[in-house]
């Protein structure tokens, strides 16, 4: 079975395609199409492609795993842990499932563990930088909740949406407004980037830069102007690559979601409501990233309702509002 993408059909014929008549193409097309040297190189050197793409992604979780290393050997040693827990769990499973075929099925296996590998991962960049250890109660609260394993358990479309979604949010957790600006030029477009792509599979997603924007640390006007190229090349590359769920606002039985979420994130919100409860003056004057997490966690409850798939999302964004806010709570009432 070929892999199948969405989005990408229209990107030299310029034909626009409904979703809810396409639900994907393969990708060897969308490469044929993109990159036809690329297309017929893999399909001549497929042992070849297929330690490249593995090599990339180790390079990748090797980079942000030192650079864990580095910020926190807490933090290090619970990911090492994590890695170890997920790669059992991964082989001793019979439930994950591959629809996204890249090469032969077991190298989309360990591609899809990979990309699981890197996933938990950016949860631990989610957490505060001076405490990248509460990375592993983000994890631990997330990974808790059977829906959102359930969604990371099938390589295919969803998977991936959420996987860009956690990589947005990991970026924004992370971005620093600097006067350096080659290091904030680079951030912006790193995330423009991602929050293209992630838009262009989760509509809904599109919040996030509005959420970021009312946020943004106010007396910098080159952020202002940053922000603006990110909206403008955001809007640019879902021109490009399609605005696939544009088509699709409404789930069916999303209602029922409601009741499941809060079932399953119980213990997230029963800490939000005592921290509120107990230290409401300081919780609510909470701007930054605090505030960031919760506009998008009181826009994406309602909105639950009519769109299931905003369930893992909002189970990771709880989950980490839940622990940067008793971080941050604690360090106020400490001074």
């Amino acid at each position: 079975m070929m892999p199948r993408w969405t989005g990408l059909h229209n990107f030299f014929n310029g034909a626009e395609i409904k979703i809810r008549k396409v639900m994907g193409i393969q990708v060897s097309t969308s490469l044929g199409q993109l990159f036809p040297f690329v297309s017929s190189w893999l399909q001549l050197h497929p042992a070849t492609a297929r330690i490249i793409v593995l090599f990339i992604l180790f390079l990748i979780l090797s980079g942000l795993i030192y650079n864990l290393f580095k910020e926190s050997r807490d933090a290090f040693v619970l990911y090492l842990l994590v890695l170890f827990m997920s790669v059992l769990w991964f082989f001793d499973s019979e439930e994950f499932v591959i629809r996204l075929v890249f090469l032969d099925s077991y190298s989309s296996s360990l591609i899809h563990l990979s990309f699981l590998l890197l996933l938990s991962c950016f949860v631990f960049y989610l957490a505060p930088k001076p405490s990248r250890e509460f990375g592993f109660l983000i994890y631990g609260l997330t990974f808790a909740s059977p829906t959102f394993r359930e969604t990371i358990k099938t390589f295919d479309r969803n998977f991936f949406a959420l996987f860009f979604f956690i990589l947005t949010l990991a970026v924004i957790m992370n971005f620093s407004f600097t006067l350096n600006t080659s290091r904030i030029t680079s951030e912006t477009f790193l995330l423009y980037i991602f929050a293209a792509v992630t838009v262009a599979l989760n509509i809904y997603a599109s919040i996030i830069l509005l959420a970021f924007i009312i946020t943004l640390p106010k007396g910098y006007r080159k952020d202002y102007i940053y922000i603006g190229l990110m909206v403008i090349g955001t809007i640019v590359l879902l021109n490009i690559f399609g605005a696939s769920t544009l088509t699709k606002l409404v789930t069916k039985n999303s209602p029922f979601m409601l009741t499941r979420f809060i079932k399953e994130s119980l213990v997230q919100l029963v800490l939000l409501c005592y921290l509120f409860v107990t230290n409401f003056k300081i919780a609510i004057r909470m701007r930054g990233q605090i505030l960031f997490l919760l506009i998008l966690t009181v826009v994406y409850l309602p909105l639950l309702t009519i769109y299931s798939p905003l369930f893992a999302p909002l189970i990771v964004i709880v989950s980490t509002l839940s622990i940067r806010l008793t971080h941050k709570l604690y360090l106020v009432t400490q001074t």
